[in-house]
């Protein structure tokens, strides 16, 4: 993995050997004109330009890399909405992440979306993000806002002995990175609480975010998608519902028994590395 420029440069320099020489030797030989300097500034600037990123050289596959990239880009849109910043990619391969396996995912279901999510935020920090666009805005029930807690908590992986990729500490704010289903509806309809695992809300929210970000249709405008954390002593569970007509995302709850034709799970995949869970 190149951590950065700086390797991204030396990796330059071992592939074109002749060519570092002899750049080095032209400018060990003006070294004191300053036009030379910032040619070698320009050069080097150059060679970053066409050197792959990080996504690309860990997974090598370069139209599934790009899609990674740029649901990085629209998350980091998001993060700014909601006033914390999105760490690097790099950082959740080191927690554990696996990019190839999050790629091989992504080719088999090209659903899936990489979803990067803060964890802890609070709700006043979401319902604020949502209010800073000219649409949608967000809305939690009272059911929900009263434990919002644990909605906002990284879920536990099922059952909690299996290991699940390591969470990005950043800045103070935990981070988590799955693959989310972002088709209209959940994939898994009809379906009470207990058929999991399910999305977080701080997952569906950066989903819903990033989505407005690039203008894309939001999700859940005929259908609701269970989210992961039971309350009321698990007798309720959280549900996510665009309301296209009142342009409004609603957090509101049912009892975990619940069923309908509209009702459903997103079930999450995680990036983890093969003896990980599949989902949390």
């Amino acid at each position: 993995m190149l951590q950065d420029d700086a390797d991204r440069l030396r990796l330059m320099r071992d592939l074109f050997p002749g060519t570092a020489a002899a750049i080095d030797a032209a400018y060990a030989s003006h070294s004191g004109e300053r036009h030379e300097a910032r040619f070698d500034e320009w050069l080097d600037a150059r060679a970053l330009e066409v050197l792959p990123g990080a996504t690309g050289l860990s997974i090598g596959h370069g139209e599934t890399a790009a899609l990674i990239d740029r649901a990085f880009a629209a998350a980091r849109w998001g993060a700014e909405r909601l006033g914390v910043s999105l760490p690097e990619i790099e950082a959740f391969s080191e927690a554990g992440s696996d990019l190839a396996r999050l790629a091989d995912a992504m080719i088999a279901n090209p659903s899936l979306t990489p979803v990067p999510a803060p964890y802890g935020l609070g709700e006043r920090r979401w319902v604020d993000a949502f209010d800073t666009l000219s649409s949608p805005r967000l809305v939690v029930a009272d059911e929900a806002s009263r434990e919002f807690s644990i909605l906002d908590s990284i879920p536990v992986p099922a059952p909690p002995t299996v290991r699940a990729p390591g969470a990005v500490s950043h800045e103070s704010v935990r981070w988590t990175l799955r693959l989310i289903p972002a088709e209209a509806g959940p994939s898994l309809l009809g379906l009470s609480f207990a058929h999991g695992p399910h999305v977080s809300l701080p997952e569906m929210l950066m989903l819903q975010l990033m989505r407005a970000g690039v203008s894309e249709p939001l999700l859940d405008a005929t259908s609701f998608t269970w989210l992961a954390g039971p309350l009321a002593q698990g007798r309720l569970a959280a549900r996510h519902v665009y309301d296209a007509a009142e342009q409004t995302i609603r957090i509101t709850c049912r009892e975990v028994v619940s069923q309908g034709p509209h009702l459903g799970a997103r079930q999450p995949v995680d990036a983890g590395a093969p003896s990980a869970a599949r989902g949390y």
